[in-house]
């Protein structure tokens, strides 16, 4: 099984490099996530945590996430594969069981414009979930004649914790590793359920951790915003006013510092976006061609990043706010003259409604 999932690991980082990326931000707001690796018990006959014996028992899954705030995801995760216990004393007693669990959750992103930038490539989180988790355990109790097992299958209810690291390939794929700490509300798991005259834990103790490594993948363009100039929620004279405030948006050359001539513009935007709590803004960085692109790529953010400070330290809510630089891709104008690369060396606040 693993095997098969970093092949499959490996094939979609190969499509990743070889197609044109998206990225996720208010326009991209779904993603797919495939991971896998070990799973280790913690429960009424020892624990394994952080490979204090060596692993044996793998797992996989996958997640669906839903971006609801710069903040946070929405999720919806599945995982299964085996988990187990083996005393190595003379009677070999213990379990092994096939689990899966389905669980709804919400991930909280440091990447999220306060903590560190919503663009950065490492991407560190934490999450919690809750929901169904299946088990289909084989017993080994000693001793008996016949050293016969014990088999049976159960549902329970559990809870997870834990946390993670994106690293982004590109805009729309990130690598991933994560441990989840799961606690099930079933103490028959391990074949030991709780005995007052013998336990000394709590009865609900069974309990594993989930080791995952995988990729993610961002998609779905214009999912739940409208934007743009055909928005016709979004009152004209915001629209007119921003576009009028974005031209005067100036830097010094080849850096993200905006000129202090452009702070009464800014300060303007300001002052519409307070006058308007109901409405977000896209911030746009856009270069003209001359240079290197990733390095046009970079600025582009860099100077977005810079306008969207600039308003949330005048007091617009951050959480209204999406910083994007596309580089050199969008051009507005002909980059043959100067008067053309003018015009796409900008930074745009484009307004939009939260649907």
């Amino acid at each position: 099984m693993i095997k098969k999932l970093l092949l499959s690991i490996f094939t979609l980082m190969v499509i990743a490099y070889s197609n044109k990326a998206i990225a996720q931000n208010y326009a991209h707001r779904l993603g797919i996530e495939a991971y896998g690796g070990i799973n280790e018990y913690g429960g009424d006959r020892g624990t394994r945590y952080f490979f204090a014996s060596k692993p044996t028992y793998q797992g996989g899954g996958g997640a669906f996430g839903y971006y609801l705030t710069p903040s946070f995801d929405g999720l919806l995760s599945v995982d299964v594969g085996d988990i187990g216990h083996i005393d190595e004393s003379f009677e070999k007693e213990g379990f092994r069981a096939h689990i899966w669990s389905v669980m709804p959750g919400v991930r909280y992103k440091f990447a999220n414009g306060k903590m560190l930038s919503e663009q950065s490539k490492l991407k560190p989180y934490l999450q919690a979930s809750w929901g169904l988790f299946n088990y289909v355990t084989s017993i080994r109790n000693a001793p008996t004649p016949s050293r016969l097992k014990e088999n049976y299958s159960r549902f329970a209810v559990q809870w997870g914790v834990g946390g993670g690291v994106k690293y982004s390939l590109t805009e729309s794929f990130d690598v991933m590793a994560q441990i989840i700490y799961n606690y099930t509300y079933d103490d028959n798991l391990d074949g030991l359920p709780y005995d007052p005259w013998v336990h000394t834990r709590h009865k609900l103790m069974d309990a594993y951790l989930t080791h995952r490594v995988g990729i993610a993948y961002n998609f779905g363009k214009g999912t739940g915003y409208v934007a743009g100039p055909e928005d016709v929620e979004v009152p004209k004279e915001v629209k007119t006013k921003l576009d009028l405030f974005s031209k005067r948006i100036q830097f010094e050359t080849g850096k993200a510092t905006i000129l202090p001539e452009s702070f009464a513009s800014l300060d303007s935007v300001v002052n519409l976006m307070l006058a308007y709590p109901t409405i977000n803004a896209l911030v746009e960085g856009h270069t003209d061609n001359i240079g290197d692109p990733d390095d046009n790529l970079s600025l582009s953010q860099q100077r977005a990043e810079a306008v969207m400070k600039y308003l949330t330290d005048k007091k617009v809510d951050a959480s209204r706010l999406t910083a994007q630089g596309f580089g050199e891709t969008q051009p507005i104008s002909t980059n043959k003259t100067d008067e053309g690369r003018a015009l796409n060396r900008r930074c745009v606040v484009k307004a939009f409604i939260k649907k």
